[in-house]
């Protein structure tokens, strides 16, 4: 096979797989949790999914980032509601909470993973394994 056509078969490949990874539902991966809410365990860390087609600001909060609200807002980069975060977290388990519109902390929803967080509420729990 010339160069000239692997150089075209590969820089074909290569806008394929740019494209598929650009659309909806697939920034992250295919994992179980793609599409709608959860955390997603990825290389290099975790990605938190939040569905609220109403709000106007979510952040994602926990003991990774001392509980602060303004440490790590989430992106709605499509308007559609399903708001987005990658984290970089290494081995650990993790307690966290989504900040909606600055005055709702609520746990995952699509997360069942749940510990008490000491005020009559939950927290949501990831667990992120070894690599």
């Amino acid at each position: 096979m010339s160069k000239a056509i692997s150089f075209v078969i590969m820089n074909t490949i290569a806008v394929l797989v740019l494209v598929l990874a650009a659309a909806p539902g697939c920034f992250g991966g295919s994992g179980r949790n793609a599409v709608r809410g959860g955390p997603e365990i990825v290389e290099g860390g975790v990605i938190f999914r939040y569905y609220d087609p109403e709000a106007l600001h979510v952040c994602v909060v926990g003991d990774f980032n001392r509980w602060s609200p303004r440490a790590n807002a989430m992106v709605d980069k499509n308007a559609d509601g399903q708001w987005t975060l990658f984290c970089n977290l290494v081995t650990g388990v993790y307690a966290y909470k989504f900040v909606v519109d600055g005055a709702r902390w609520i746990p995952d929803p699509k997360n069942p993973d749940r510990v008490p967080d000491g005020f009559e509420n939950e927290n949501s729990i990831v667990r992120v394994p070894p690599r």
